[in-house]
């Protein structure tokens, strides 16, 4: 008898498809490897049939840990470690193989690539969350974080410090080295105010020459020591541009907070209302208030 055309037809359909497909017999050992399963696990079809799955097609978690995707039943995301060492980023899927009377015969295995997916959808998602000039929080970010801290401040009874940041003088930044130079000295000061937090807290570019920082778990002595070490590092910063150079300083307003009976855009209201009573005080200053 010749080939059995049902036969031929699955078969270019499984090779067909754009996702890899591994076909095991009843014992877990290799009977079909589409060409995207060779290209992805680097082996060719003849050397891996009649081999156990694992022997081919090699999954990891995160840490590296062997995944053994028919006793997990697949559907999660994890690594596929090629023949050649480099690991892909991978879903995967396993369903039975089942004969008319619903006995199983066997298993097939999918999976494919998405590093690149994975790639965009965490670029995307940077890009939703940060300032593009100084790779700082935005405002975004910093309201949905402010949200939570406000809660917590009700719920755990702690203390949170908001603090409200202008910059003195950028206007004559802007005047005598143009919009560039006014962007090359905010993405400057931003790395300088970035360093003089702790990795917990946190900072955001709301726009223009405004920034926000919350530093979260704070009593009021340590917030106004952190309000005043960024308005001393910006006071001593010196920006240079193309031949010129400019002294700034910080206004500040600085709000601690300890309970959640007002909501973020009243915080930020009175700690931006603070850092106006800090500038038209003679800038280069901290305006402190607690409330809660």
């Amino acid at each position: 008898m010749g080939p059995d055309p049902a036969d031929n037809l699955l078969h270019g359909a499984l090779r067909a498809i754009s996702d890899a497909v591994v076909v095991l017999d009843l014992h877990g050992k290799i009977a079909f490897l589409n060409p995207i399963a060779t290209h992805l696990t680097g082996w060719r079809e003849s050397e891996s049939l009649g081999r156990p799955l694992t022997d081919v097609v090699r999954f990891a978690d995160a840490q590296g840990r062997s995944v053994d995707v028919l006793a997990e039943g697949g559907g999660s995301v994890s690594l596929l470690l090629r023949r050649d060492g480099h690991a892909v980023l991978i879903d995967s899927d396993v369903v039975p193989i089942l004969d008319a009377s619903g006995l199983q015969r066997g298993s097939v295995v999918t999976f494919r690539n998405i590093t690149a997916a994975r790639r965009l959808t965490d670029e995307l998602t940077w890009q939703a969350t940060h300032d593009p000039l100084t790779g700082l929080s935005n405002r975004r970010a910093f309201e949905s974080r402010l949200k939570r801290a406000v809660a917590s401040a009700g719920h755990q009874g702690c203390r949170h410090a908001l603090l409200y940041v202008d910059l003195d003088r950028f206007k004559a930044v802007n005047d005598g080295g143009g919009h560039v130079a006014g962007d090359e000295l905010v993405r400057q000061l931003a790395a300088q105010l970035r360093r003089c937090l702790r990795e917990r807290d946190m900072v955001a570019r709301l726009g223009g020459d405004e920034f926000a920082v919350l530093l979260e778990d704070c009593t009021a002595e340590q917030a106004e020591q952190v309000a005043e070490k960024l308005r001393r590092v910006a006071s001593d910063f010196t920006f240079g541009w193309q031949g010129l150079t400019f002294r700034i300083g910080l206004s500040i307003g600085l709000l601690v907070f300890a309970d959640d009976r007002r909501s973020p855009s009243e915080l930020l209201r009175r700690a931006d209302a603070l850092c106006y009573r800090a500038k038209s005080g003679g800038r280069n200053r901290v305006a402190a208030e607690a409330v809660g």
